[in-house]
This record gives structure tokens, C-alpha cells and sequence, in this order.
């Protein structure tokens, strides 16, 4: 259109040849837009700025530069494409007014002379500027919803990582329960069966009848902890919630455990001082694995010493466990520490607090857990 209002007009061949020459090659440059920005702009403001030919093509290309650069680079960028399409313009405001896209509804009436009245000189400067500030305009929205995706992929993207690694610190915490779990079942069945398996050896002529209870004991100290094994491995796969045997590990369970203890011949005193009432499970299943820890490391590390075990406690107090010992010679070990503060760390998410100290040749370990946890 712009070559064929040009020829019409009077604008000579060569000129309006030219200019058609380079505005078809910079449309065909079009396609590499947005590789190679820069080339493409050059190419399109080369025909308009010194052919009278028009500056479409520079206003496409602007929109890609502005949609990736800003700054200096876009200020540069649109400076440029205003002096083609100002100069393009300025050429078309020359012409005819029935031959110019300023002023294209303009038509020659039959019988009168040609519209040739003059345009103002600053009307193709005022419209180019108009031309290049919305497509610098749109540029920058489309920048501007290019870095608001960018945002919401990244946010996405930090969401889910977050997300996954607050999935894997659940099921860190899980392992660890779980095996404060089974190190509790298996240490105590264990030290118990140790314990009867060395009485019956060094008893071993005690008689018939004590060697079959002993026997019997290990048997069942054994189905015990296997059977309590089997449910932690239940509630791993998802297949167990607790069971009948639940009852046992809580407070009503703690007479019975320290019956076994007993049984194993350890020397123990339980005092028990309860206000009636439902304690809440948390924290009856954490008082039965206190006396529990508290019974194997008293097999392990100070067998035959006498041990008392006091479990106090109301629902405006609190429950309060206390075990003494004579304190064994030497330091702690390391499965008496590892223990403990599995203990501490059960004990810290039902909401209470486990303390060890040696006070007067004594091993104390004392236990505070809320009531209704």
C-alpha cells in the first residue's frame, strides 16, 4: 500500500523501489525477532529513515526489544523507531491528502481540484510519538506479565520444594520414633531374657520345677517382645492402630511391667499415688516407656541393685515420675545416653521434660508430663 500511494503520488521509482526492497526484506527478518532483536531492528528502520516507504516493521520489532530489554537499551531502541516513523511519516504528510495514510479518508471530489492543503508540521511528529509510546507501552505490560509468571513459577517452584522438605522431615521424626520404639521393645525384652538365661545357667541345679518357670519366663518375655515388635512394624505399614495390647503400654500397664522385672530378679519398689481419672494417652503410653528404659538400664547397668520407682500425679498437677538407683561405677554408656534422650525427646513432644542426674550415690531420674497430653 505505502509503495503504491508513493508511486501515485508522484514520489519517484527508484525511491519508492528501494524502500519496498528493504521493508520486504526486513518483514521476512521479522521471524528472528526475538533471536536476534538488535539485527531485526536495524534492518527495519533502514528503509523508512531514508526511503519513503513505512515503519510497520520497526514498531513489530520495537515490541519485541521492549518486551525483553528496558533501561538505556529500550530508551535507545525506541528513539530510533520514532525517527523512522517520524521520517516516514513526514514523507507521507507531503503527498496528496487522497494519497495519504494521515489523512486517508480524504477523496477527490469529481470536478474539483485535488485536496493539496497542508498538514501542520508537527502532526507526523505528534504521531509518531503516539505510535512508539504504545508499543513501548504494550512491550512493558507484556514484560512486566512475563516476570509476574516468572514470580508465580518461582514461588510455585520454592512451595514445593518447602513442601517436600517438610515431608521429609515428618518422616525423618517418624524413623526416629520408631526406633526409639523398637530400641525400648527390643532393649527391655532383651536385658530381661539376658538376665533369666544367666540365672538359669548359674541355677542350672536349682532344681526341675525352677528351671521350667525360668524357661517359661523367657518364653514368654520372648512372645512379648516380639509381639510388641510386630505391632510397631504394623503401625509402619499402615495396618495397626494399637491393638488390645495397647492397654499394657500405659499406666495400667506398669504394675505388670514391673511384675516381669521382678520376675527377672530385679529388686524393685513401685509406688504408685494416681488421682482417679482418664490420663490422656500420650502421655500414659511415655510414662509406661519411662519405667520401661528406667528397668532395662537398671538390669544393664546396675544389676541387683534395689530400685524405686515413684509415679505420682493428678489433673491439676500433672504426672510426676521418679527412679532411684544406686549409681553404677564409671560413666553412662552410650546405649544408657542414646536412651535417655530418646526418653527426653518423648517426653518433649508430649509437652513435659525428662531429667538424669547422680545425687548422693544415686541415680535419679525424674519425669514431669501434663495430664491430659
Amino acid at each position: 500500500m505505502t509503495v503504491g500511494l508513493a508511486g501515485i503520488s508522484g514520489t519517484p521509482a527508484w525511491n519508492a523501489g528501494l524502500g519496498f526492497v528493504l521493508n520486504v526484506a526486513a518483514a521476512v527478518a521479522l521471524v528472528w525477532r526475538h533471536d536476534k532483536p538488535w539485527i531485526v531492528l536495524a534492518m527495519s528502520v533502514a528503509g523508512p529513515l531514508f526511503f519513503a516507504t513505512d515503519a510497520t516493521a520497526a514498531l513489530i520489532t520495537l515490541y519485541a526489544v521492549g518486551a525483553r530489554a528496558g533501561g538505556r537499551r529500550l530508551v535507545g531502541a525506541a528513539a530510533a523507531v520514532y525517527l523512522a516513523c517520524a521520517v516516514s511519516l513526514t514523507y507521507d504528510a507531503s503527498r496528496r491528502r487522497d494519497f495519504s495514510v494521515l489523512t486517508l479518508g480524504v477523496k477527490q471530489i469529481e470536478g474539483q481540484p485535488p485536496p493539496t492543503w497542508s498538514l501542520p508540521w508537527w502532526l507526523p511528529m505528534l504521531v509518531a510519538a503516539v505510535l512508539v509510546a504504545v508499543v513501548v507501552g504494550l512491550s512493558q505490560l507484556r514484560r512486566t506479565r512475563s516476570d509476574l509468571d516468572v514470580a508465580v513459577r518461582s514461588r510455585n517452584e520454592a512451595t514445593a520444594q518447602s513442601r517436600r522438605l517438610h515431608e521429609d522431615m515428618l518422616i525423618q521424626q517418624e524413623r526416629a520414633r520408631i526406633a526409639r520404639d523398637m530400641h525400648d521393645t527390643l532393649a527391655a525384652g532383651l536385658s530381661r531374657i539376658s538376665l533369666l538365661a544367666g540365672g538359669l545357667q548359674v541355677g542350672s541345679t536349682d532344681g526341675p520345677e525352677k528351671v521350667s518357670n525360668t524357661s517359661a519366663l523367657i518364653r514368654a518375655t520372648a512372645h512379648d517382645s516380639l509381639d510388641e515388635l510386630k505391632r510397631i512394624i504394623g503401625v509402619l505399614r499402615g495396618s495397626a492402630t494399637g491393638g488390645a495390647d495397647a492397654g499394657r503400654r500405659s499406666l495400667a500397664g506398669i504394675g505388670d511391667l514391673v511384675d516381669a522385672a521382678r520376675s527377672a530378679g530385679c529388686r524393685v519398689t513401685l509406688i504408685q499415688d494416681i488421682f482417679p481419672g482418664t490420663v490422656g494417652d500420650l502421655t500414659s503410653h511415655t510414662a509406661y516407656r519411662i519405667v520401661q528404659e528406667a528397668l532395662t538400664n537398671s538390669q544393664k547397668h546396675a544389676p541387683g541393685s534395689p530400685l524405686q520407682i515413684t509415679v505420682s500425679g493428678a489433673d491439676t498437677d500433672g504426672i510426676s515420675l521418679v527412679v532411684r538407683n544406686p549409681a553404677a561405677s564409671g560413666s553412662p554408656g552410650p546405649g544408657l545416653r542414646s536412651g535417655l534422650v530418646g526418653l527426653a525427646e518423648q517426653a518433649q513432644t508430649a509437652g513435659g521434660w525428662v531429667r538424669w542426674d547422680v545425687h548422693g550415690g544415686e541415680f535419679v531420674l525424674s519425669a514431669w508430663l501434663p495430664w491430659y497430653s
